[in-house]
């Protein structure tokens, strides 16, 4: 278990305006989320770098693989119904193998974002890594996703609309960072998937011999800079489960 140390204050990340159990409305939950992951961004990069660049490198991976297999088998596929599929799984499983390792390299980013947010519910402040390797997961961070899925369905999911508001404006943030950031890398890819079709289809490769080096290195740097914009996603639902927690205590007072 990973001991958050010793703060001292912290003039960024432990404002009271950035408490957790506050009462907040949605557009504070969101402001709050992205101001507490700015306000600590140094703190987050020095801890989670190790963790983005094998995330960086799993994408590049995963999405060449995808691009190169299954969606230019796809494309070329004009009747799903004469599709031999363990063909098609036998064709495709260095891609499939890749999408599960995506996975685990996602979950694996995640936990920077969960060990940040423990520690300010803990402390009111994230800490600095004490190692120039980052922060990795240990026993705490399965213990944490349970207790979180086992809250979210009682009693949290008597807030489910909370978290759905919260998930939808997240998820539209995240997609239009993430499109706007990586526009280079979706053009190369887009070349790579007519290229790679043609050539399903019997026309020439036609593109240069560097070029899939090229795609690796440029979803590489993409798929780095999506762990950050990514990693922000957390922080969100992190206030949302804060106002829910509110809300509860204020409850169980009531009743008393």
């Amino acid at each position: 278990m990973y001991l958050c140390a010793t703060l001292k204050e912290d003039t960024m990340g432990n404002t009271t305006d950035l408490a957790l159990l506050r009462k907040r409305s949605m557009a504070s939950i969101i402001s709050d989320a992205y101001r507490l992951y700015m306000d600590n961004f140094k703190k987050l990069f020095r801890a989670s770098w190790p963790l983005a660049i094998i995330y960086a490198a799993v994408f590049a991976l995963t999405t060449n693989l995808f691009i190169r297999d299954v969606l230019t088998t796809v494309t070329t596929i004009s009747d799903w119904s004469m599709v031999d599929w363990s063909a098609f799984l036998s064709h495709c499983w260095m891609a499939i193998g890749s999408m599960l390792l995506f996975v685990i390299a996602a979950l694996l980013l995640a936990s920077t974002a969960f060990w940040a947010c423990r520690c300010h519910k803990q402390t009111g402040a994230i800490e600095r890594s004490l190692h120039w390797w980052g922060v990795w997961p240990s026993l705490w961070y399965p213990k944490t996703l349970g207790k979180s899925i086992k809250w979210f369905f009682k009693p949290g999911f008597r807030y489910w609309g909370m978290f759905f508001a919260t998930w939808l404006i997240t998820m539209f943030i995240t997609t239009a960072i993430t499109l706007f950031c990586e526009l280079p890398a979706v053009i190369i890819g887009i070349a790579n998937v007519k290229a790679y079709t043609g050539a399903a289809m019997g026309d020439p490769l036609g593109m240069p011999d560097y070029l899939p080096l090229m795609t690796f290195i440029a979803f590489f740097v993409a798929g780095f800079v999506q762990a950050y914009v990514h990693l922000a996603s957390i922080f969100p639902f992190y206030y949302a489960f804060g106002m829910a927690k509110t809300i509860e205590t204020e409850r169980n007072k009531m009743k008393i």
